[in-house]
């Protein structure tokens, strides 16, 4: 890859570029920030540099949204206003006094409603709020366990134990001789998508207990599409323009 800058609005733009066998230009903001350019083999250098120039303040946008996900992972402070996700959406937190404790998600906002004593109490919210996120997020991991499940049946793959914990190195686990399948809390704030791909992962592992070339051609049969899946996952995030 070719890396090049472009000047816009006083600030230098870098970015690498690829060249493909393609149309169209492809334009990628990746989680780490750095920006990737996918052209035409015989497109100029200068058409490219004029395209980044035109796409410099959605780029600029991206680069402060992965800002904004990577300081948010997990230190909320619980304040109204504040960006929260989940599903691979971005929500803003709205904390109301209520009658009885309890979380509504509404159009653009997670609204947590605390018992008005508790409104002021920080450590009570983010307990209680966790304690919501991680039943909201095992409703959702068992819908999809199930309907995995039940595609892998005939291949003798039986509905596992499910467990949520905050892992620090990885999305999901799975334990064969226990029937258990650990997936880790953070994954609820990714795309659903991805969350499928982490369960279909950990259950194929009760077929092939490996990452050999048989494992993933086992989940390429019923996720053909699963490398894209975990490139989003790793980090890859495409950006439409």
């Amino acid at each position: 890859m070719e890396k090049e800058f472009v000047e816009s609005n006083g600030e230098k733009i870098y970015f690498y570029i690829q060249r493909k066998n393609i149309k169209n230009l492809n334009l990628k903001v990746n989680v780490n920030k750095t920006v990737t350019l996918s052209i035409p083999m015989k497109l100029s250098l200068d058409k490219a540099k004029d395209f980044i120039k035109k796409k410099s303040k959605w780029i600029k946008k991206q680069q402060d949204f992965f800002d904004t996900f990577a300081e948010q992972k997990e230190n909320l402070t619980f304040e109204n206003g504040e960006t929260v996700y989940l599903l691979g959406k971005q929500y803003k937190m709205k904390i109301n006094k209520d009658k009885t404790n309890h979380v509504n998600i509404e159009g653009k906002y997670i609204e947590i409603n605390i018992r008005e004593k508790y409104i002021d109490n920080k450590k009570y919210i983010k307990k209680f709020y966790e304690k919501w996120l991680r039943e909201y997020a095992l409703n959702i991991l068992k819908e999809i366990v199930l309907k995995y499940q039940k595609t892998l049946q005939k291949y003798d793959v039986n509905m596992p134990k499910i467990e949520i914990r905050q892992m620090k190195s990885r999305w999901g686990s799975c334990i064969p001789k226990c029937n258990k399948v650990i997936f880790n809390l953070s994954l609820i704030k990714t795309p659903l998508c991805c969350i499928e791909y982490v369960v279909l992962h950990e259950l194929s592992h009760f077929k092939h207990q490996n990452h050999s070339k048989n494992f993933y051609k086992f989940i390429t049969i019923f996720m053909p599409d699963w490398k894209e899946r975990k490139k989003i996952l790793d980090g890859e995030f495409m950006g439409v323009v």
